[in-house]
């Protein structure tokens, strides 16, 4: 965009910023947002780039005002809003008490804290998430180790250790140096069998537990494939990062990488500070508006059923979503102006509620509470919280069904930093055992195009969530695919498979019938 844009109407200003941000040939006054591709992490960067131009856009404006000429309309009605910020989150006794060796600390988020809780209770197997994948670039172990101090250097969250007693409150510290541990291996010329062999050790040396009060809580390996190509694994605690982090977290170091490798640097936007979204989540925990919002689903919620005594045993299946169904899928988003994800949201609510053998199904929305400024989308970090959606399908078509999704999830908007551990004390019990969570990382999109990255990658993550339906979208990859995981000793050995049919069934029914009855075989 050029420096003119400061003298155009708002409108067409936020034109111009859809059409740079979504890729857009034209974008008119009255185009939707959602229908040119947009999502909640793009209106990120399109909130943070009308604050740049003195449009004090929110999250809650784009997603009900979909259109420039409806934003517009919301920023006048709304009138300019108050900017806080993270200053200082500790009392004069804890900064007294931040050891020599730290630059910053501020108090443990309440997401990060329920994680550190999952992990602990389960002796470490829980919330460590172990990656791996191959980049198409030779391996110069000094160029990589080169790339990490720089990463460590450029996030605070990669130097990050937990203080769980020795201040008035769990507390996150920033360590002035914590090297990210990186180590070798060579595969060329190995035959297949050793290869696999020597993966799964280094694998299984990933998966060691952390300690969230050492830092850092992420750790890599490096395997030479053969003159052009490395394997890439690693592994870190999830309460220092969540899906979208991850994604930045390679794009940039894969990227800075490759950039060393020519000579050049990579120029990256500032992130913003974790602690911003401290303050923020600390903000939703005091606002009244907040519990209320929660404590009036008591009486529509179902009651918890009873939990498995026995150890949770995870198994996860997968399918790639028919080519035809995706390519329907995306025409229906652009036709009726509603967001992909509302319309898969829509059909694991279907799919939930057939298996579950009920029309008003309860799942566990996945939603990003970043801060609405710039850089926010680069910050490292944990922002995904997980709210309760009781969505009534009884009598809605699938355009209808994909239009309920929208809405409530727009009515958590608001409500999208209250923690889900004071959910669970409002309520009494977990609000549910499915949760839905819609992936579309563009940084990871950006690697494929640029041919800096193998489409396979194989990904190892544990949590406490008894039944997690994840639909992973990848322009630059392998496609639409949906993937179901369920604790088979709480839920039954054939939960899984029946699930991801029915979830199937109700994409091809949403995209080929959408004016149809909602209704899964």
């Amino acid at each position: 965009m050029n420096d003119s844009s400061t003298t155009l109407a708002p409108e067409v200003l936020l034109a111009e910023i859809w059409k740079d941000i979504l890729g857009a040939d034209e974008v008119g006054p009255d185009d939707d947002f959602f229908s040119l591709g947009g999502d909640s992490l793009l209106a990120l960067q399109v909130i943070g780039a009308a604050q740049e131009q003195g449009l004090t856009l929110s999250l809650l404006d784009l997603f009900r005002n979909p259109t420039p000429r409806g934003a517009c309309q919301a920023l006048a009605d709304a009138g300019p809003a108050a900017q806080g910020r993270a200053t200082d989150l500790l009392s004069p006794l804890d900064r007294a008490r931040v050891p020599d060796d730290a630059e910053d600390a501020f108090p443990a988020a309440r997401l990060q804290l329920g994680l550190i809780y999952e992990s602990l209770v389960s002796d470490g197997a829980f919330y460590l998430d172990v990656i791996s994948r191959t980049v198409n670039r030779p391996l110069d172990a000094d160029v990589l180790r080169s790339a990490l101090d720089r990463l460590s250097r450029r996030h605070p969250t990669l130097r990050t250790r937990f203080d769980l007693g020795t201040f008035s409150e769990p507390m996150q510290l920033v360590l002035r140096d914590a090297p990210i541990p990186l180590t070798l291996d060579d595969h060329e010329g190995l035959d297949e069998e050793s290869a696999a062999a020597r993966y799964e050790e280094a694998m299984a040396e990933l998966g060691r537990p952390f300690d969230a009060e050492r830092a850092p809580l992420l750790r890599v390996h490096a395997a030479r494939l053969d003159a052009d190509r490395f394997r890439l694994s690693y592994s870190f605690h999830h309460a220092i990062l969540d899906g979208w982090s991850e994604a930045v977290f390679f794009n940039e170091l894969v990227r800075g990488y490759a950039a060393l490798l020519a000579g050049e640097e990579l120029a990256l936007p500032e992130p913003v500070p974790y602690a911003e979204f401290v303050r923020l989540e600390r903000e939703a925990v005091a606002d009244p508006a907040c519990a209320r919002h929660f404590e009036g689903l008591k009486e529509l919620l179902p009651a918890q059923r009873s939990t498995s005594v026995e150890a949770p045993d995870h198994h996860k299946v997968s399918a790639t979503v028919p080519a035809d169904d995706a390519r329907r899928l995306d025409e229906l988003a652009a036709a009726s102006g509603l967001p992909v994800k509302s319309l898969l949201f829509a059909a694991a609510c279907a799919a939930v509620g057939a298996a579950w053998e009920t029309p008003t199904p309860v799942v566990g929305l996945l939603l990003n509470g970043r801060p609405e400024r710039t850089g926010a989308d680069v910050t490292l970090g944990l922002f995904l919280n997980q709210l309760p959606v009781r969505l009534d399908l009884t009598g809605a078509d699938w355009r209808t069904a994909g239009r309920l999704a929208l809405d409530a999830e727009n009515d958590l908007l608001p409500h999208r930093r209250f923690p889900h551990s004071e959910v669970r004390r409002l309520l009494g019990h977990n609000p549910f055992e499915v949760t839905f969570n819609y992936v579309r990382f563009h940084p990871r999109d950006e690697l494929l195009t640029a041919g800096l990255l193998a489409v396979e990658e194989d990904m190892r993550d544990h949590t406490s969530l008894p039944v997690r339906i994840e639909a992973l979208n990848e322009t630059a990859g392998s496609g639409l695919s949906l993937h179901v995981t369920a604790d088979v000793n709480r839920c039954g050995d054939d939960l899984p498979g029946d699930l991801l049919a029915k979830l199937l069934g109700a994409v091809h029914a949403l995209v080929t019938t959408p004016d149809g009855p909602v209704g899964v075989r």
